[in-house]
């Protein structure tokens, strides 16, 4: 390849003959400028001098200031190459060029461009070179050695005021992205600081792209510019210069081999081997759960291969047909599967793939000459892929040898770089398939930088292959684009490339095709014109994916559907322009990142790893302590007993204890603990003790099993499977064999204890255990509703389907249960089970003067008649007592969560007024005839205790499992420990419903963390500056990176973020009643860490899991829980234990106390000239003496003293030592503090603001060394600004403080951190009075705006916020509508945060005069936002009704919420107080039924809200809506009715 410095070698080359002396690395510009006549432009690829658009720009540039609008297409490096070879001067003092860019990476492309293209001295500047500390001795030598200086504006603008550089020095200065100029950009301050005053201006040349100008920004860009922009009348228009698509399409012949036989084989090969995938799947149907999605990926998989071969087929020839099957084949043995189902679904792709090979081998059998490109006529290659080589070979002779290819599918780039690869006579071509690439449409967004692969010759023609170009794309030093399939026609159409296009001879489709093209061309768009929205980035493929006909599928089991595809609406031509403009940069070919194609289900997350935004799928790790083996243990086995005593508060309230026998031997502080459970209206203290060993025999086992199956299930879950109902046969749930209930995982029992025994031991109470067994033999026996009873009370099977219960004798005294008689006095707190629905109750009393006989007291009592006829007509049975009395029951509950006291939330809320004080509810208690119960010997203390038992053994499993974590951990350190409660609480995020999470501990172990990382790297590195140090500790504390090691060490099992759900909760052998299977896909409890299992779905539930442990996981809840363990390590070990629980993490960092001596001695040898009591002074302020005075006078260096040592390194350990201190004060002052007041007293405690104050108050400023004007002029405007001290004794500035003052405070505490050897404790005795007084609650004050929300948020009133910026001011107005009048608060401030927080601070001083603050409770506030309930709010006149807009809601969403949804929705607009809810639920023994719309819901609650809306000026509208089978849908049925009533008082209208 010809390179573009040829001619500029050649002239340096008769410079050199010419004269005595010349540098040829350095020419003057002279030289370079007379050269410019010798270069050649003869090349067809090259700029033509005499009328090309860059030679214009190049010409008006020459002339004046000027900012180029660059159309896509316009060779930009070519227009600088011009100028900085045209600008040169013979002035050395005016020499220098400046190439101004926005970002970093744009730096370092511009500065290699320029250093290729010219002959000059180059070099690239930003913050990470160290720029920022270099003296002017430095920048002189910068200065005199390069002549092109490549820099972020923000470096030339610290030069400039530090008198570093001069624009005098400069003659021209290049503004990339010049849009930018506008508000507090540097380019902004450089022009109105510098370049407007200056009486020497260089000259200016501005780029930009036509896309990011607006309309009303040219005049204020070209005034702060100095310049013009080139517009269409000065050049004579555009599209006269622009490059536009060339005419003249390559016409190749049509095939000459006919391939209709083998193309007849191959399609045989395909029925064949789809036939067959689709036996595998009828055999495999039901197997798996998503067997019918992988069997669609692999047929669709199947027929994209397929389909891709022929295609290759018919327009590459039948080389590249066999490159692309071998392509498909090595795509399908990568792909992994570990079900043997999947497996062989990829088998018969294999075999399919193999078959085509075979087949097409056969035609190539025959003898091939050596160059396959001459193989055309037997159809090795087809005529139009040799046409394409041809072109391709035409362009060796060229200076510009960069061609894009563009083809219609993935599968034809593939080919044809494989075959480049392979042909040797096409040697001379780099080849390289370019994926798709997701780039962001924003032109100011950072883009992907990547290189030209270094093995891309200079000799060679570089030939980049791409199956469609995206908007703003675009290939380095590339002009031509090869259309080579008729769809990449339309692309090249929309690039402005110059664009060759292929046709086939004798096709009239694809003629016609390029006609409509030319008919549809687009002019370029005016620079002026208005600025155009961005479009959507395209569908876009990549490597791993395949095409079909209309989208794109990745090869994984992942698939899009064609409605989902369909959802965007393609872009408008202007759109396209729009995006258009955008390009990527040189760098575009070092890598290429997959497309991820999102999931039909659920969208895949692109946020990072411990991110809020992402959602994970993770598994639950199991206890191990749970786990046995001892039920295949035929000799008995030995357990470990717990033993659970309960003690009520009310006297007189028995619980029976209960014993756990477990396998393992758990820990001391698992296996003797207590905890609180709470009930409606007493509270019950579990305690948990060791009991020793207990050896069970195998009958005794069983009998155990049999008691644990039977109650748990009586209770929780159902005794009876089966019912007429659902047309299946009603059958006891024990009857059959019950092994498969009982899981090696999960095995234990828990069986209840002797009352006589002593608190440390637990005897089995064997005659509860063996009444149940008998139960359980009895129900086994005889068949439920088949039973006839004998006069001896036996039980024996009927014929018939009716039941006679018949016992001609009655004696007064006794009770006939279905089993048994007893004692009519004798009843009370017996425990039964009624045998016609398996519940278990217990008995209150014998009603007396009832009887079966008695009307039916139940809802559905105008059916049936009396208890006789509904047991009759309902059930079959006929009683053969009517005349006993009934058994008042009552019925054994659903387990709850009794682990948190809801009644003391329920408490918090405000009370209703009166009138509407719900009514306590009533016990419900069932009627039921005796002989219908089968008495349990067992006491009513045992039901009550398995009641409580769901809560205590959630909270055991807890235990174990952070038990088992501590394990792991295994921190064995010297009189260390700590309690598996700790841990537990470091488990437990926020969204479980628990006294306790992990937010405290989170908070501390963050600053821990980050003071030990920075000790850590402080000590190491002592070369590192702190820019460098600051990336680095972020590099190892960030989100991602505690990510990253927690899972590694597979922390996310053990986190705990769902509410405990009691009745999904099952004890060993107990059948869950509320079953979530499992639809993960995923066959273990452990979810591998996948994207597939990564999403950033809003309505995705956290912490719900399915019945194999699944649950999605916010991912930063797992750096938060590495977090909150370091804190509960620190908090029982200190520091040394929060460093082991940070190694066996992976964060590898430690106190090396050899590292500490060697910083102070370096400190005592720095030489330095004190001054007289320079320091002397300041360490009486901090009433500390260092024993290396250079740590404290480099504390006090400013970088602006241009020391070769300054504060910075000290400032970076000190922020953390500062950040850990009072975050360890807090933590342990404010014990009762919750975790979102913890975190704002430390936001107000520690920041630069509250350091910067520190300095004043403490007089350090005044010993902050520096030599900066304009920061002199801020501290002592800062100084001014401090009123007298108020009640507190602090006084609080009016502005913000400079930051050096706070960064004073902090590297003064990172010096005598250091000189104390890392004493914490002295540094807080030395810091903790110049920071008192510190926040206290109840001195915080929130930000204003904050405060406000929360006020608003708790009231239920919404508020409006309008912001506006010039560039210069924000101005912000937020209105709070209250129920008589509207406020208004205002703000002018120079950013918009600033203006909202005064608007906000102005609006809550007009709500503390109304007596409304976040202070005053909200029964104090009830006087000033008060509701009218009884209407006598004066109406408005009615001339005032008139002139008043009736607003518009709607229309009603009528699913669940939707009410709710459309009615807040309105609120929020119009500025209405959120409405309240009063409700009343009625419970019943029989289903209420419901109707809503066509659907029928049965429940056995019905719930009724009462809404009330205060409106604006209005009277408060109270409404109630209708009965609903749950308190959401009651919202939202008075909802509904409240909406409708308002359109009939005409304050609103329901748009239909």
């Amino acid at each position: 390849m010809h390179s573009s410095l040829e001619p500029e070698k050649m002239e340096e080359e008769s410079q050199q003959g010419g004269g005595q002396g010349s540098n040829s690395l350095k020419r003057k510009f002279s030289e370079i400028d007379g050269a410019r006549n010798l270069e050649s432009f003869s090349s067809p690829m090259m700029i033509d001098s005499n009328g090309s658009y860059e030679w214009k720009v190049y010409e008006v540039a020459m002339e004046r200031n000027v900012i180029a609008v660059l159309e896509t297409g316009a060779d930009k490096s070519e227009i600088i190459k011009m100028l900085t070879k045209a600008m040169g001067s013979s002035d050395k003092a005016k020499r220098l060029i400046i190439f101004l860019a926005p970002t970093v990476n744009l730096v370092k492309q511009q500065c290699c461009e320029i250093r290729t293209n010219v002959n000059l001295m180059v070099e690239d500047y930003f913050g990470a070179k160290g720029v920022d500390k270099w003296t002017s001795q430095r920048w002189e030598e910068e200065v005199s050695k390069y002549d092109v200086l490549v820099m972020t504006p923000q470096i030339l603008l610290d030069a400039l005021r530090s008198a570093f550089l001069k624009l005098e020095m400069v003659c021209l200065i290049i503004i990339d992205e010049c849009h930018r100029t506008t508000g507090n950009h540097p380019y902004a301050k450089l022009m109105k600081e510098f370049y407007h005053g200056s009486t020497n201006k260089p000259k200016i040349f501005g780029l930009t792209a036509s896309a990011v100008i607006r309309k009303d920004q040219v005049a204020e860009l070209e005034r702060l510019m100095d310049s013009k922009i080139f517009n269409p009348e000065e050049r004579n228009g555009v599209e006269k210069f622009a490059t536009a698509v060339k005419e003249g399409p390559i016409f190749y012949d049509p095939p000459s081999f006919c391939s209709l036989e083998l193309k007849e084989k191959l399609e045989t090969s395909h029925y064949k081997f789809n036939a067959s995938l689709k036996r595998l799947q009828e055999l495999e149907e039901g197997s798996l759960l998503n067997m019918e999605n992988k069997f669609e990926m692999y047929q669709k998989r199947f027929s994209i291969d397929y389909r891709g071969i022929v295609h290759c087929l018919d327009n590459l020839g039948l080389i590249c047909a066999q490159l692309a099957a071998e392509i498909c084949l090595e795509k399908i043995s990568d792909t992994k599967e570990e079900s043997e189902s999947y497996k062989e679904y990829s088998m018969v792709c294999k075999e399919f793939l193999e078959d085509i090979l075979s087949t097409i081998g056969v035609y190539l059998q025959q003898d091939l000459q050596q160059n396959h490109l001459s193989a055309v006529n037997s159809g090795h290659v087809s005529p139009k892929l040799k046409e394409l080589f041809h072109l391709v070979d035409s362009f060796r002779g060229e200076k510009q040898k960069q061609c894009l290819v563009l083809v219609e599918r993935i599968i034809t780039a593939e080919v044809i770089e494989r075959f480049v690869k392979k042909e040797g006579s096409l040697a001379y071509i780099n080849v390289l398939y370019l994926i798709g690439n997701n780039s962001s449409t924003d032109a100011s967004a950072q883009k992907t930088h990547i290189k030209i692969p270094d093995s891309f010759h200079v000799d060679k023609v570089n030939l980049f292959i791409k199956d469609g170009v995206e908007e703003g794309f675009q290939v380095p030093n590339c002009s031509w684009m090869v259309c080579f399939d008729s769809r990449s026609q339309e692309h090249a159409k929309q690039s402005n490339y110059k664009s060759i296009i292929f046709l086939e001879r004798g096709n009239p489709k694809k003629r016609d095709h390029l006609y409509d093209l030319k008919r549809k061309e687009i002019p370029i768009r005016d620079p002026e014109a208005p600025n155009l929205q961005s479009c959507p980035p395209p569908v876009k493929s990549g490597h791993g994916v395949q095409e079909t006909e209309d989208m794109v599928i990745p090869d994984s089991n992942r698939t899009v559907s064609a409605e989902a595809a369909a959802t965007h609406d393609p872009p408008s031509t202007n759109e396209q322009l729009a995006c258009k403009k955008l390009r990527l940069d040189n760098n575009i070919l070092e890598s290429s990142a997959k497309v991820n194609v999102a999931s039909s289900k659920s969208k895949a997350s692109s946020s990072a790893a411990g991110s809020k935004k992402r959602k994970e799928l993770h598994g639950t790790t199991c206890a191990n302590a749970l786990s046995g083996t001892w039920e295949k243990n035929i000799d008995g086995a030995i357990f470990q007993a717990y033993k659970f005593d309960f003690c009520c508060n009310i006297s007189g309230e028995a619980y029976s204890s209960f014993s756990l026998l477990l396998e393992s031997t758990l820990a001391e502080d698992v296996g003797k603990v207590e905890m609180d459970l709470y009930l409606v209206r007493k509270l019950v203290k579990a305690s948990v003790s060791p009991c020793g060993q207990i050896r069970l025999s195998q009958d005794e086992m069983v009998k155990a099993k049999c008691f644990q199956q039977f109650f748990f299930n009586g209770m929780f879950g159902n005794l009876f499977v089966g019912s007429k109902s659902l047309g299946t046969k009603r059958e006891f749930l024990l009857q059959t064999d019950t092994s498969s209930l009982w899981h090696p995982s999960f095995m234990f029992l828990l069986l209840p204890v002797e009352t006589k025994d002593l608190a440390s031991s637990a005897t089995i109470d064997w005659s509860a255990i063996n009444s149940c067994a008998s139960i359980v033999e009895f129900l086994k026996r005889y068949s439920l509703l088949d039973l006839r009873v004998s006069d001896e009370n036996q039980c024996n099977k009927s014929s018939g389907e009716e039941v006679l219960l018949g016992d001609k004798k009655e004696e007064a005294n006794l009770i006939h249960f279905a089993n048994i008689s007893s004692d009519k006095n004798s009843l009370e707190e017996l425990v039964v089970i009624a045998i016609h629905t398996g519940r278990i109750y217990s008995i209150v009393e014998a009603v007396t003067d009832s009887s079966a006989m008695n009307p039916f007291e139940g809802d559905v009592s105008s059916e049936y008649a009396t208890y006789v006829e509904y047991f009759n007509k309902k059930y079959g049975i006929v009683l053969a007592h009517p005349n006993q009395p009934l058994m008042k029951l009552k019925q054994s509950h659903h387990a709850h969560n009794l682990l948190v006291d809801f009644n003391e939330e329920m408490g918090v809320k405000t009370e209703p007024k009166s009138g509407n004080v719900r009514k306590k509810k009533p016990n419900i208690h069932a009627h039921l005839p005796p002989e219908l119960l089968l008495r349990i010997d067992v006491p009513r203390a045992v039901v009550k205790s398995i009641y409580l038992l769901p809560s205590v053994m959630y909270r055991l499993e807890s235990l174990m499992l952070a038990s088992q974590l501590r394990e792991e951990i295994d921190c064995s350190i010297n009189n260390f420990s700590i309690s598996s409660t700790s841990i537990l609480e470091a488990l437990t995020t926020l969204t479980c419903p628990e006294a306790f999470s992990m937010e405290r501990l989170e908070l501390l172990g963050d600053s821990v963390l980050k003071y030990v990382v920075s000790c850590y790297l402080f000590l190491k590195y002592p070369d590192k500056d702190e820019g460098q140090l600051s990336r680095q500790r972020q590099s190892i504390i960030s989100n991602s990176n505690l990510h990253r090691v927690a899972t590694n060490r597979k922390l996310q099992g053990y986190i705990r973020n769902g509410a405990f759900e009691p009745r999904r909760w099952t004890a060993s052998g107990q059948v869950s009643l509320f079953p979530v299977p499992c639809k993960c896909g995923v066959e273990t409890r452990e979810v591998p860490l996948d994207p597939k299992f990564f999403t950033e779905n809003m309505t995705i539930k956290i912490g719900k899991a399915c019945d194999m442990g699944h649950r999605w996981t916010v991912s930063k809840s797992v750096s938060d829980c590495a977090e909150a363990l370091i804190g509960a390590y620190y908090v029982s070990g200190g520091l040394t234990a929060s460093l082991h629980l940070m190694k066996w993490l992976g964060v590898d960092v430690d106190f090396d106390q050899n590292l500490v001596v060697e910083a102070i001695n370096r400190a005592s040898l720095r030489c330095y000239v004190p001054k007289d009591n320079e320091l002397t002074e300041l360490e009486r302020k901090i009433q500390h003496e260092f024993s290396a005075k250079f740590l404290l006078k480099e504390a006090i260096t400013h970088s602006s003293v241009h020391e070769s040592y300054s504060y910075e390194r000290l400032e970076f350990l000190g922020d953390s030592v500062l950040d850990f201190l009072i975050t360890r004060h807090l933590f342990n002052t404010y014990e009762q503090t919750g975790p979102g007041e913890m975190t704002d007293l430390r936001s107000a405690c520690v920041n630069n603001e509250n350091f910067a104050q520190v300095a004043v108050k403490n007089n350090l400023h005044s010993h902050l060394q520096r030599r900066a004007t304009v920061l002199e002029t801020q501290i002592n405007e800062y100084l001014m600004s401090f009123p007298k001290p108020d009640e507190t004794g602090r006084s609080i500035p009016s502005i913000q403080g400079p930051k050096a003052l706070g960064d004073l405070v902090e590297s003064i505490a990172g010096a005598l951190l250091i000189d104390t050897k890392l004493d914490l404790d002295q540094v807080w005795r030395v810091f903790e009075p110049m920071l008192s007084p510190l926040v206290t609650p109840d001195k915080l004050q929130l930000p204003p705006y904050r405060e406000l929300n929360e006020l608003c948020d708790s009231l239920g009133y919404f508020f409006r916020v309008k912001c506006s910026n010039d560039g210069v001011k924000a101005q912000a107005t937020i209105q709070l509508q209250l129920d008589d009048v509207l406020l208004t608060g205002d703000g002018s401030e120079q950013t918009n945060k600033l203006a909202l927080g005064k608007a906000a601070l102005h609006l809550l001083r007009q709500l503390e005069k109304r007596n409304i603050s976040r202070k005053t409770s909200i029964g104090d506030n009830q006087s000033s936002m008060a509701v009218n309930l009884d209407g006598e709010t004066p109406a408005p006149d009615s001339n005032e009704i008139q002139s008043i807009v009736i607003p518009v809601i709607g229309p009603i969403n009528m699913k669940k919420g939707g009410p709710r949804g459309t009615l807040h929705e309105f609120c929020k607009k119009y500025l209405w107080p959120m409405p309240t809810f009063d409700t009343s639920e009625e419970k019943s023994r029989t289903p209420f039924e419901f109707t809503d719309g066509d659907e029928k819901r049965t429940s056995f609650s019905s719930f009724i809200s009462t809404i009330t809306l205060r409106i604006p000026n209005r009277e408060a509208v109270m409404y109630a809506g209708e009965a609903r089978p749950d308190k959401k849908s009651s919202f939202d049925s008075a909802v509904v009715e409240l909406l409708y009533e308002l359109e009939r008082r005409k304050i609103l209208t329901i748009r239909k």
